[in-house]
């Protein structure tokens, strides 16, 4: 089976979609499947081109083996809807128009966001003759009309179209919540095709962290590793680290993004000194950090959209063994709650976060036993060959489909 990646995110850009998609098709390339992924110079977030690439029309390249190859990206930062939509534009286009330099494949899968590339995937798939699979970690475009980014009715009109347009030519549409499954199952053109693909993590990268002890003084050690987006409202995470104090909590906040430049300057206040900004760091460097902190914090805005949403970072923290606090509503918070690796409160409400804070420094035996917990639930649920199986299931009924159609 030939499986080609679309996608606008990849290493070595740091990130959650991008370390999810090296890790899938590096597994899958293991696993005897002929992988391509075909995406774009590295620019996120800063919209600045890596000094290891070029803004070439096409080049290729072996990543951990994974055969790469690259079109060129109008780049733009990760801030201004106006440029990042051209930015988005720039690749789709450019994927399209380069896709016969590309490897034959039999089945080709778009990530959406965003969603010109799930659009470009239907051209794409059908140069290859390919059975297009469409990936949607996040829905758009209702997300950007909830985070206010988009509110022209013609244009959320013509993005809508386009959404259906995907769901209309994909022979699956792969998305990993139960919420998503349940929403996009409710829509004409993605009815009897939606297939839960639950996120999973790399339990392997996060076996040397230490297990926390039942012990342990002075201020709880807090971990926020991830985008500093619109989304994630990490504002609330200062100003819980604030009402909580230095004597109570330390926090570090590891990422970068379109608020990270507010956060910098808010801390510049000297408002909350017992938080520190370290920007955007190697993922790599993410198990340590976790090995040197307490607890983890996950934050998402309290918006309805959010309530299907299952951050990456939740997972990572728990194969980490740190207990995760989330502030979020849905599927999130039940799903930490399920797995009893943490404690969930209400999205944008610092004092909530303060008090669960509170509650971890002031038992760390607690603490420990939710840490644990959670790297039992991890080890036994979400390691990643269990999920590497099921794409592969998937990606081969797919193919088949393809094959058995007249």
């Amino acid at each position: 089976m030939r499986v080609t990646f679309l996608t606008h995110y990849f290493p070595p850009e740091v990130g959650a979609p991008q370390a999810r998609i090296r890790a899938l098709a590096e597994r899958l390339s293991a696993a005897r499947v002929e992988v391509t992924v075909h995406t774009c110079p590295p620019h996120y977030p800063d919209g600045r081109i890596q000094a290891t690439h070029r803004n070439r029309p096409f080049s290729r390249e072996r990543v951990a083996g994974v055969r790469v190859v690259r079109s060129a990206v109008y780049p733009a930062a990760n801030a201004g809807v106006v440029r990042r939509l051209a930015d988005h534009a720039s690749f789709a286009a450019s994927a399209v128009a380069t896709a016969p330099l590309a490897p034959p494949a039999d089945v080709v899968v778009a990530e959406s966001p965003p969603l010109f590339l799930g659009a470009a995937g239907i051209a794409y798939a059908a140069s290859k003759r390919a059975a297009l699979v469409v990936n949607v970690a996040d829905r758009w475009p209702e997300s950007a009309v909830q985070l206010g980014m988009l509110h022209d009715p013609r244009l959320i009109a013509l993005a809508e179209r386009l959404e259906r347009a995907c769901y209309r030519h994909a022979a699956l549409v792969t998305v990993p919540t139960e919420g998503l499954v349940d929403e996009l199952g409710s829509i004409p053109e993605a009815a009897g095709k939606v297939e839960q693909l639950p996120p999973a993590v790399d339990v392997e990268r996060f076996a040397s962290v230490p297990a926390l002890g039942p012990g342990g003084g002075g201020p709880l050690r807090v971990l926020y590793a991830g985008t500093i987006g619109l989304a994630q409202g990490v504002a609330t995470l200062v100003e819980a680290a604030g009402l909580a104090g230095p004597a109570t909590v330390q926090v570090t906040i590891a990422g970068g993004g379109a608020e990270a430049a507010a956060i910098e300057r808010r801390l510049a206040g000297g408002s909350a000194p017992n938080v520190e900004l370290l920007g955007i760091v190697p993922h790599e460097r993410v198990p340590t950090l976790l090995g040197d902190a307490d607890a983890a914090v996950v934050l998402l805005r309290d918006r309805p959209l959010f309530e299907r949403a299952l951050p990456t970072k939740i997972l990572e923290a728990m194969a980490a063994g740190r207990p995760v606090v989330v502030s979020a509503r849905g599927e999130a918070a039940r799903f930490v709650e399920r797995a009893g690796a943490g404690i969930a409160v209400a999205p944008e409400d610092p004092g909530a976060l303060a008090a669960a804070l509170g509650e971890l420094a002031a038992d760390r035996g607690r603490a420990a036993s939710l840490g644990a917990a959670g790297r039992r639930f991890a080890e036994k649920r979400l390691a990643r060959p269990i999920s590497v199986e099921r794409w592969r299931a998937a990606l081969e009924r797919a193919a088949a489909a393809r094959l058995s159609r007249p």
